[in-house]
């Protein structure tokens, strides 16, 4: 006779009580994964304040939170999520989760969690609520390909097959009407990486996330999904997965808050501006109709105003933040360059989500440093 396991995590509630460590917590939770029929889910995080502050302000409406323990940099919780009144389709459910912090950084976390996908979704609300407080990546189309190519290689893998894959393609109907359309996919292609990326880049898109399953030479070892927001599910190879993708991630958002910090105004005595260039390392805006595309696509996004100050023979754009009140100046002075420069409050929430929206709707580029700047620019 064969006995069935409820189809519920109470099993896993001593696990959540482990006095785990930093160094402990992967390996242990690799283990659990590979004897259980259970999948990891991953969210990494910015926060430059305590996540159990942010946690309790952002559960307030949702639901009852309460803390588990907390050990050497790992918090655990768990969440009673509240049915609202006349509300047919949020039910009352609880589940656990954990709050982990890598030793590498003190300000970037992890919301982990081996509870289904539809809790998983709760949690990541919770923190797309918290913003700006509370930051999440943004993985470029050509790091998301290079970071699938080097797990691969380095885990001596045969091959990644993708099983569902979410997508946008830029999409121009006509070029006179200098509008480009945004225009979302999904598909099942059960097609090879390379061959996939190769195919999206011919579009002109990108992916915004991908389910895929490893195989080693014989035989399907794990279903393991990754978005461009960093967000990371698996059903095994946790350690090769949380190095070759989580941990990755980690270093890019590091970097990002590092790179975007101190850009105001008002951070430097003489009020001076530190500038910053979005590289296309082509020449990305050098025609009249392509400087109308990135307009049109600047005045598509959202909870901020833009205003035109200029559109030829060089773009000036005034971009208000309605989040945090952050200005940005946005100049077009190269036909292969962007030139964005925060005001008096540019914070790196703001400067994120202004590049994130250069990227999404209209083309990637390399992010740097303004290393001289514009008399133009000076002069505003």
């Amino acid at each position: 006779m064969v006995i069935m396991k409820p189809r519920n995590l109470d099993f896993l509630a001593p696990f959540y009580e482990q006095k785990l460590t930093q160094h402990s917590f992967i390996p242990e939770l690799g283990s659990l994964l590979s004897s259980e029929d259970l999948t990891v889910s991953a969210l990494p995080f910015f926060s430059d304040q305590d996540p159990k502050d942010w946690l309790r302000l952002a559960c307030r409406r949702r639901g009852l939170l309460s803390e588990i323990q907390t050990h050497h940099g790992i918090a655990s919780f768990r969440l009673l999520l509240q049915k609202l009144p006349g509300n047919s389709v949020l039910k009352a459910e609880s589940g656990a989760f954990f709050v982990f912090t890598p030793p590498e950084y003190a300000l970037i976390h992890l919301l982990v969690t081996l509870e289904p996908s539809h809790f998983f979704g709760h949690l990541r609300r919770l923190v797309e609520s918290s913003y700006p407080k509370v930051l999440t990546t943004f993985v470029t189309h050509r790091r998301f390909r290079r970071l699938l190519n080097l797990f691969l290689q380095q885990n001596g893998l045969s091959q990644l097959i993708i099983n569902r894959a979410s997508l946008r393609i830029r999409f121009q109907e006509d070029r006179e009407a200098c509008a480009r359309q945004i225009v979302p996919m999904i598909s099942w292609p059960d097609m090879d990486i390379h061959r996939a990326f190769d195919w999206v880049q011919d579009q002109n898109g990108w992916f915004q996330s991908l389910k895929f399953t490893a195989y080693g030479e014989k035989r399907a070892l794990a279903n393991i999904s990754f978005s461009r927001q960093g967000i990371t599910r698996t059903t095994g190879l946790l350690p090769e997965v949380f190095s070759g993708f989580i941990m990755p991630v980690c270093k890019i958002l590091d970097e990002n808050v590092r790179f975007f910090g101190q850009r105001s105004r008002r951070d430097r005595k003489d009020l001076s501006v530190r500038p910053l260039i979005i590289d296309f390392e082509s020449d990305q805006v050098a025609q009249l109709d392509e400087k109308s595309r990135f307009i049109n696509a600047m005045q598509q996004m959202h909870s901020a105003s833009v205003s035109v100050l200029h559109g030829n023979p060089y773009v000036h754009l005034s971009v208000l933040d309605y989040y945090d009140g952050s200005v940005f100046d946005v100049w077009v002075l190269s036909p292969s360059a962007i030139t964005i420069v925060p005001q008096m409050k540019g914070s790196v929430a703001a400067i994120k989500r202004i590049i994130n929206h250069v990227f999404d709707s209209f083309a990637e580029g390399r992010i740097r440093e303004c290393e001289k700047v514009h008399e133009s620019i000076k002069g505003n």
